[in-house]
């Protein structure tokens, strides 16, 4: 097949977004920390990962919105940085004989022994928190970043949950205090929840403002997607019946990037299987209809998280079908402030805004109310 759908993509799987390879590639190879948020479903873990993955590049990953206690963080950040080391499968050893892992890779590894000796030392003592663990593991990552004259790369996805993993502490504080004195570890933060990402990165009062740069990954672009699809379908000896039908076909889809691949994936299966080497309109509409059919429940989930704020629902509602508003100005513009932190809405300009997913947006035109 073509196409993925509904998993982290890479390689020949991997579409558009040249131009943000390109900035990613930048940061990467100078060693710079970023932030990286996006509506959800846009594609921003593939990019990352495609990225690292073109350049063979070595990276710690954590997705935090699967991650439900900073244990688990702390100790699948040690076992990356006891790999760097040359060590596989060391926390179990740890755990097992700390004295006699000491002793047996005394030799072998690749850092500084003292900075070996101290991390087996804290790793081991049961008495330090969670929190001073988590501290402590990313100035190891420095040390040995350091020691071993290369960068370390930490991919930390989903950035937004990482707050719920200590109740007791500002975990933001605690990262960044540490984080901010490691010239050889490379930080990447991605995340979902527009105006958590925001607040962490964007706002004065938050210990991650200017911490890092920032970037924010926008809708597929027609023309570079385009061209790269007729391409791939090329391979199959399949083409649209015209260039115009897959643009009105992507103009429909407004650049999303799943909802985008989930419709040229039903449309190479149908294809396939209906053994047609030019694609028409009949079969594009039977294969948007398919794919919308598939995300219903999806959609019926953005639905219910958007009625759980006051005026929500109606606001993108009227939107969607080119009604009149009847909110006041002020109170409108912060409406649809909480639709765009919330990935629903896109701003294109001054007091213009746009419905984000075509799904969604065909979805309100046939919600009766």
């Amino acid at each position: 097949m073509l196409f993925k759908y509904g998993k982290v993509v890479t390689g020949k799987f991997f579409y558009d977004r040249k131009e943000m390879q390109k900035k990613v590639l930048s940061f990467v190879q100078s060693g710079q920390s970023f932030m990286l948020k996006a509506p959800r479903r846009y594609g921003k873990t593939s990019l990352v990962k495609h990225v690292m993955g073109s350049s063979d590049i070595e990276y710690f990953y954590i997705d935090f919105r699967k991650t439900p206690r900073l244990e688990l963080f702390n100790d699948m950040l040690m076992d990356f940085i006891y790999s760097n080391m040359g060590i596989k499968g060391a926390l179990a050893q740890i755990k097992d004989n700390a004295i006699a892992f000491i002793r047996n890779h005394k030799t072998t590894i690749k850092v500084d022994f003292s900075i070996f000796e101290a991390s087996v030392e804290f790793y081991a003592d049961k008495k330090i928190s969670q929190e001073d663990r988590m501290v402590r593991a990313l100035d190891l990552a420095q040390s040995v970043a350091k020691s071993l004259n290369k960068k370390l790369y930490v991919f930390m996805d989903e950035f937004q949950d990482v707050k719920k993993l200590s109740s007791d502490f500002d975990i933001l504080e605690l990262m960044r205090g540490a984080m901010q004195h490691h010239d050889d570890v490379c930080y990447i933060f991605a995340g979902s929840h527009m105006t958590i990402m925001t607040a962490v990165f964007e706002n004065k009062k938050s210990p991650f403002y200017n911490f890092c740069r920032k970037l924010k990954l926008e809708a597929f672009d027609k023309e570079e997607l385009s061209s790269e699809l007729q391409a791939s379908f090329k391979t199959r000896s399949l083409a649209f019946e015209s260039d115009e039908l897959l643009y009105g076909l992507l103009d429909r889809l407004k650049g999303h990037p799943a909802n985008t691949m989930l419709v040229m994936l039903i449309i190479e299966s149908m294809a396939i299987e209906k053994q047609v080497l030019v694609i028409k309109q009949e079969l594009i509409e039977d294969a948007y209809t398919e794919a919308m059919e598939e995300m219903g429940d999806l959609i019926a989930e953005y639905l219910k998280e958007i009625k759980t704020k006051e005026h929500l629902h109606d606001v993108i509602y009227r939107m969607a079908n080119g009604e009149d508003q009847v909110l006041e100005s002020s109170s409108l513009l912060q409406k649809k402030k909480y639709l765009v932190d919330m990935g629903y809405l896109l701003q294109v300009g001054r007091g213009d805004y746009k419905i984000i997913d075509g799904f969604l947006e065909e979805d309100l035109k046939n919600y009766n109310i």
